[in-house]
């Protein structure tokens, strides 16, 4: 019976399959699950394709901000210490910070850095819990099944390229942080740095949106399926894992909010 379904699996397309994922997710996980393969290189090359594309699309806004951040510095050092940059010196700098490596080749580099982390994060988390509860999977399968269930993330990054490249906007408050009262110009922001509960806020609440839910829904249908749970504790599991993981993700924010502090108070 296992090599029957295995070759049904082979017999399903990967365009398929990305379909079935989006629209019938329990059918489709279960399905990759019989067929012992995940064939997880298709959704984690979707995937960082769509987390690079929004990066590229706002490459020519984000060099602008860069160089409206520097002439703002520029203008307060020239306030507060009566120094001024040349001419020659200001355009070195502004095509220093609105370089491509800058603007474009870093982010896409922690974007899919940020993914390829992510999933790991992920996987082991689901094993070790696993390993606890008493479900039956391999680190393997709990891998693919949530690389597959990251493609919410992929169509959210496709979105947002799309919005880019039609607005001339780049998101700067995505999710709900937009109900968090934050400075709207580079000047705003050097003369008044948001405090540390707002960046935090902030953070947190730009994580929520349609798209987390989505992901967090198909991590459940994934779990039950993989894990053999019942649907009730994988619900728990997974909520209780994101809480976890997005209260450590938060760390970072808060010690850059501290430097930034430090720096704008000397």
């Amino acid at each position: 019976m296992s090599e029957k379904n295995a070759a049904a699996s082979h017999k399903r397309g990967l365009v398929r399959l990305l379909w079935g994922m989006l629209a019938r997710p329990r059918d489709t996980l279960r399905h990759l699950k019989e067929g012992s393969s995940f064939r997880w290189w298709l959704p984690a090359l979707v995937a960082v394709l769509m987390a690079v594309l929004p990066v590229a699309a706002g490459a020519p806004l984000t060099a602008e901000q860069a160089r409206d951040a520097v002439l703002a510095s520029q203008e307060r050092m020239a306030e507060q210490q009566g120094a001024e940059l040349s001419e020659e010196q200001r355009a070195q700098m502004e095509s220093l910070v609105a370089s491509p490596l800058i603007v474009v080749v870093f982010p896409a580099v922690a974007a899919v850095v940020g993914l390829l982390i992510g999933w790991i994060v992920w996987s082991g988390s689901l094993y070790l819990v696993g390993m606890v509860v008493g479900g039956r999977s391999t680190f393997g399968a709990l891998f693919g099944m949530v690389v597959w269930t990251w493609l919410p993330y992929a169509v959210r990054g496709a979105l947002q390229a799309l919005f880019i490249l039609l607005s001339g906007q780049l998101i700067t408050q995505p999710g709900l942080s937009g109900l968090v009262s934050a400075p709207s110009s580079v000047e705003e922001v050097m003369a008044a740095p948001p405090s540390l509960g707002q960046l935090a806020l902030s953070s947190f609440l730009g994580r929520i949106d349609l798209f987390l839910i989505w992901r967090l829904v198909l991590l459940v249908t994934g779990v039950t399926v993989v894990m053999r749970l019942r649907p009730r504790k994988g619900l728990l599991i997974i909520v209780g894992l994101w809480i976890l993981l997005t209260a450590l993700g938060l760390i970072p924010t808060l010690v850059g909010g501290m430097f930034s502090g430090m720096v704008a108070g000397t």
